[in-house]
């Protein structure tokens, strides 16, 4: 066996002819991996600057020559193939997992059925390749100071993680329709294994439980996921869910529903549907009608725009999801959610699976790509989506739809949302709750709270301006204290005056799909003032002298905390980064939770004058 064998699921190592290969440089592994990766040979600048970021380019170069020695001693087979500017693997000299993963996945293409059917001939490729995945793309491996490369890390685990559950929903069908309802079952308990809250192979395998004559597993299943969805999120199953437990219940006959064979190929990417939203029926019903239903007139773009937290990436799950957006847009929802600093080739991607493209995904381009979706898109009527926009640019190559197609944007920076919006009127502020709707959404999260201090949980919902974030915080504070037997009076205070809220870690359902782990309030916040320059931020952390309910000031104010003659350049920065609003008569306002974090700003080392 004269082959380098790179294995990259779970803990990345390499074996040569049979034998573990001892690389003890972490750079010189994640090199491999990163270059077993690419399709084509790697600028050395390139390679330098991403893994060795704080080194000139001398020294990086210097650096890069050390780490391909390293991979390149210990191993007998030539396969590293470089010059004085560029470096690569032969492809023809190593094997690696991840390759042959994927092409078992494709291996359905020649066989004469839809690529979202599958046949007694590649189901064993697709067990064989689900066998391969014994964990996530290089799990439990990082290095911390280099940033482009964790991000391209995560971007890669992201995408094997739903061809992994995508194979798995296919298999749970496959097996299904073959009344192999057993096999079925297995291979959808691994599907929910993937991601616990996803309640449609919640569904599916509650069906197959029951049409293999196992009821009380089912019901058992249903109740271990509620179980579960309290604790998490505390919030009730989807309605479907639960009416199919009911049915079960009552002992109703069920239909099996199959999820990979029959019917057309998949064409939609669709985001988490949000667990719990409240008062958002009026805007959804706007947003609606500026994509042409209930209305004559459906705009190309509509831009969606607010504070940070109000819930914009709520708003557009629940739009995805909407019935009435199926039926306006037959050919299918395409949604991504890009962030500060994002893969695009990722979400691009998933949009070019989604309809079927048929050269492989890690073959192709981002321009490629784009033209090619622009082409398939031409004539068909969908809805795109593209969540957290933080760079007009950003958005370029998603914007791929035809005529017939209408586009959703989000951004919580105001500047940013002009830009993409083509008018004025394409641009949609989304409001923040109303006291009625912030209350009954502090009930549901928190109904003992509501119930025994129904006066001050009203004084809270109105202290914090009805932004969606900060009572979802709240009111899983107060849950949690209310569930150990605890008094909340207390803590009710603390969280008017802020102590809490903002090192409160965010809801994870509340997150835009880009956030890896579970940030606090502040940092969510941090994401928003980290951009601006030291300057303009000091001046956004003094704003926090002022009272809420809510922070309203003029430049006359401004002029004054600030100490500066003329305050009107750092206020338009501080507006067009969505931090500060304009209400008219030449005042500016600054929701409660911002408030907050400017008084936490001015408490840092540096933020003083």
């Amino acid at each position: 066996m004269n082959t380098v064998r790179l294995y990259l699921f779970g803990s990345p190592h390499i074996e040569c002819e049979g034998h573990l290969v001892r690389i003890e440089r972490r750079k010189a592994i994640a090199l491999a991996a990163y270059l077993a990766c690419a399709e084509y040979r790697q600028s050395r600048d390139v390679l330098a600057d991403m893994f060795w970021p704080d080194l000139d380019r001398e020294h990086g170069r210097s650096a890069l020559r050390s780490a391909l020695l390293a991979l390149a001693t210990p191993i007998t087979v030539d396969w590293i193939e470089a010059d004085r500017t560029t470096v690569g693997l032969k492809r023809d000299a190593m094997w690696v997992d991840i390759h042959a993963f994927s092409v078992a996945l494709t291996g359905n293409d020649s066989h004469g059925h839809s690529v979202a059917t599958l046949c007694a001939h590649c189901a064993p490729q697709f067990e064989q390749a689900i066998g391969s995945y014994q964990s996530g793309f290089m799990m439990g491996f990082s290095l911390s100071d280099c940033v482009d490369f964790e991000n391209w890390q995560i971007s890669q685990r992201e995408a094997l993680r739903r061809e992994f559950a995508g194979a798995l929903r296919r298999l749970s069908g496959y097996f299904a329709e073959m009344q192999r309802y057993a096999d079925a079952i297995k291979y959808t308990h691994v599907w929910l294994a993937t991601d616990p809250l996803h309640e449609p192979a919640l569904r599916q395998l509650m069906r197959h439980y029951v049409a293999n004559g196992q009821r009380t597993d089912a019901l058992r299943q249903y109740r271990q996921y509620a179980d579960l969805l309290n604790a998490e999120l505390a919030t009730p199953p989807e309605d479907e869910t639960t009416s199919l437990y009911e049915a079960i219940l009552q002992g109703q006959m069920l239909t099996v529903q199959a999820t990979s064979s029959g019917g057309s190929a998949p064409r939609s990417v669709l985001p988490p549907l949000p667990a719990l939203v409240v008062g958002r029926d009026e805007a959804l019903r706007e947003v609606k009608e500026r994509i042409g239903i209930g209305s004559a007139n459906m705009r190309a773009m509509t831009v969606i725009q607010g504070w940070p937290g109000v819930g914009k990436s709520s708003i557009v799950a629940m739009l995805a999801h909407d019935q009435e957006v199926a039926r306006q847009f037959p050919d299918g929802v395409l949604w991504a959610s890009l962030g500060e600093e994002p893969n695009i080739l990722s979400p691009l991607s998933a949009w070019a699976d989604a309809l079927n493209m048929s050269t492989s995904r890690r073959a192709r381009g981002i321009e490629e790509i784009s033209a090619q979706l622009t082409a398939i898109l031409r004539d068909k009527r969908s809805l795109l989506i593209v969540d957290d926009v933080w760079r007009t640019e950003h958005a370029t190559p998603f914007r791929v739809g035809g005529q017939l197609c209408a586009m959703v944007v989000t951004s919580r920076l105001n500047d940013v949302a002009i830009a993409l919006a083509p008018t004025a009127f394409d641009l949609y502020r989304l409001p923040v709750l109303t006291d009625h709707a912030a209350f009954e959404l502090l009930s549901q999260l928190a109904p003992e709270t509501t119930r025994q201090y129904p006066d001050a949980a009203r004084e809270l919902v109105r202290d914090l301006e009805g932004l969606p974030l900060a009572i979802h915080v709240a009111g899983r504070l107060l849950h949690s204290e209310a569930q150990l037997g605890w008094g909340v009076r207390e803590l009710l205070v603390e969280i008017r005056r802020g102590a809490g809220l903002l090192t409160a870690r965010a809801p994870s359902d509340m997150l835009g799909a880009t956030v890896d782990t579970t940030p606090t309030v502040a940092a969510l916040l941090k994401r928003s003032t980290d951009v601006l320059d030291a300057e303009t931020r000091l001046c956004f952390a003094y704003l926090g002298l002022f009272v809420p309910k809510p922070a309203s000031f003029d430049l006359d104010a401004m002029a004054v905390a600030w100490n500066v003659a003329d305050p009107r350049p750092s206020a338009r920065v501080l507006v067009s980064r969505g931090l500060l609003e304009p209400v008219g008569g030449g005042r500016f306002q600054m929701h409660s939770l911002l408030v907050m974090h400017a008084r936490s700003l001015l408490d840092e080392e540096g933020f003083q004058r």
